[in-house]
């Protein structure tokens, strides 16, 4: 699944952020170049309105930010960091789950609102085939394993334009069908990803109370990467499901 991820970097031009040690000049850490185009143009117009509202969450990032607040020394802890990095991976890995469920409930909003449960599930595999190029790494899927998607239950229910409204009406097992990664070899590989980047290189571990001097504008694509980590994840394990029974999450 990580060669599946690094893959999916190469196809944007971005290459992973390395261990932060090797990113630090003169005490302070800064990732160049940024590349943050390059990493939203992976999301649709929508997603990317919800990953832009992540950035101000957890940043205090500011659309219309000038080069003086990006560049301005900030002070943050490395283990909050490394903690808001691997939220953002399964924010990520939500985004390209919640995108896709919404994308095939609007796509068969038309169908005959009678139709039975078993009838709707074939039409609803049937897309998920048709949407292979997107889902799959290298634009090919097989098998019928079943997606992140889910059996969906509002099929007699108004489906929401709008991807963050409709996101806002999960009730919280759908929120959670969509958040949490389906196989145990997936968590592993977020958890083992974050303490590479951001462990000693020694022990692995990340100090609880180390301090590092970096920017606003190093932080958002520290932040963008993992977003897109999770994306890139999220079509790396479908992939893989349809080759290797995984150990369900």
């Amino acid at each position: 699944m990580y060669m599946l991820i690094s893959y999916k970097f190469s196809g944007i031009r971005v290459h992973l952020i390395p261990r932060l040690s090797k990113c630090m000049y003169y005490g302070r850490l800064e990732i160049w170049p940024c590349k943050d185009w390059e990493l939203e143009s992976i999301h649709s117009c929508e997603v990317l309105e919800m990953v832009r509202e992540h950035l101000t969450t957890v940043l205090g990032w500011k659309e219309k930010s000038n080069v003086a607040d990006n560049w301005t020394p900030t002070e943050v802890q490395k283990f909050k960091l490394c903690q808001v990095y691997a939220a953002s991976v399964l924010y990520g890995y939500f985004l390209k789950s919640a995108s896709l469920r919404h994308h095939l409930e609007k796509k068969l909003d038309h169908i005959n609102p009678y139709l039975d449960i078993a009838s709707y599930n074939q039409l609803l595999l049937s897309e998920i085939r048709s949407l292979g190029s997107e889902i799959a790494p290298f634009g090919r899927i097989s098998g019928t394993q079943s997606t992140s998607v889910g059996q969906i239950p509002l099929l007699h229910e108004k489906k929401q334009d709008k991807l963050k409204y409709y996101v806002m009406n999960f009730d919280p097992e759908t929120l959670q069908m969509c958040a949490k990664p389906k196989s145990k070899e997936a968590l592993n590989l977020i958890e083992k990803h974050s303490y590479a980047l951001f462990g000693d290189k020694n022990t692995g571990l990340v100090a609880s109370d180390e301090v590092i001097l970096t920017s606003l504008a190093s932080l958002k694509r520290i932040v963008l990467e993992a977003i897109a980590f999770g994306s890139f994840l999220w079509d790396a394990e479908e992939y893989v499901r349809t080759v290797y029974k995984l150990k369900e999450n």
